[in-house]
């Protein structure tokens, strides 16, 4: 992402209020990126995301919001900017409370009907539409190709590893639409028990069972004692919604996948991040997420 904030409010205001008029970058958290603003003035409300122009997943995002526009989930894309040295994405504000924030001030009963939401949507929403192979611009599964040449992994957990996603059966038949990082901090909770989707950066097409682990990993990894509950109702519900197979070896593999995905992504990161998500490799071959 782009270095500072004064740095990204004077990108969106040069570069968005001849178009939408006056406004205040108002920095955004809670499910949204780093770099996200609500452009507080505009009418309707907008949110605007930067990043630097070799950031390829905000073109990946753009590609699976637009693709889902009809199912509601999503908020609107209204404009996709690219310049020599950032790009702009553009879209509908949506009202609502994060998820994990909901969970973390003790409201157990309100998550629980979230986890049912997390489930239906899952399934009706987003895994309904299937891979056709067309990528229509949004990244594929790389479980064939993942790159496992990390210096800072010890070398047993690269062999558990491997043992572990050796025994995926991973076809291109059952691949499915996947968030990539879905679950309850990635959603915006409305009044009116609908959910909105945030950042899709990490979407590609894949076996459900990446979007299903995840959920069940996130949920066990930071709220151990709310685990069996909630993801026994979030399973429960994408199930009453999707025939799938699911068994606790299936789900660690690709919890396993995912892990590596993330390993890949922060490999040069500072030295901290990289010996947490050491930890949470060995914590999740160690681990039944169900």
């Amino acid at each position: 992402m782009i270095g500072s904030v004064s740095l990204s409010e004077k990108i969106l205001k040069e570069h968005l209020m001849d178009k939408y008029g006056d406004f205040i970058p108002v920095r955004l958290s809670g499910g949204y990126t780093n770099e996200t603003f609500l452009l507080k003035g505009t009418r309707p409300p907008l949110v605007a995301k930067v990043a630097n122009s070799f950031n390829q997943d905000i073109q990946n995002e753009i590609n699976c919001l637009t693709l889902n526009q009809e199912t509601g989930v999503v908020p609107k894309v209204y404009d996709f900017i690219e310049a020599e040295n950032f790009q702009i994405s553009v879209m509908e504000y949506r009202e609502g409370t994060n998820g994990q924030f909901i969970l973390d001030n003790n409201d157990l009963e309100r998550t629980k009907d979230l986890y049912k939401i997390l489930g239906k949507s899952l399934s009706e929403n987003i895994h309904s539409r299937k891979y056709n192979f067309n990528s229509n611009g949004i990244k594929e599964c790389d479980l064939d190709t993942l790159n496992f040449n990390l210096d800072f992994v010890p070398e047993s957990l690269i062999q558990f590893s491997k043992e572990i996603l050796e025994k995926i059966n991973d076809t291109k038949e059952e691949w499915v639409l996947t968030h990539g990082d879905y679950g309850m901090h990635n959603v915006l909770y409305a009044t009116d028990n609908t959910i909105t989707v945030l950042d899709w950066e990490w979407s590609e097409w894949a076996n459900p069972l990446t979007d299903i682990g995840w959920v069940c990993w996130f949920t066990k990894l930071h709220y151990p004692e709310h685990a069996s509950l909630l993801n026994s109702l979030f399973i429960k519900e994408y199930k009453s919604n999707s025939h799938v197979h699911l068994s606790s070896e299936k789900l660690k593999a690709y919890c396993v996948y995912k892990v590596w995905k993330v390993l890949n992504k922060v490999k040069d990161g500072p030295q901290e991040v990289l010996e947490e998500w050491v930890k949470r490799l060995k914590w999740t071959i160690e681990t039944d997420v169900i």
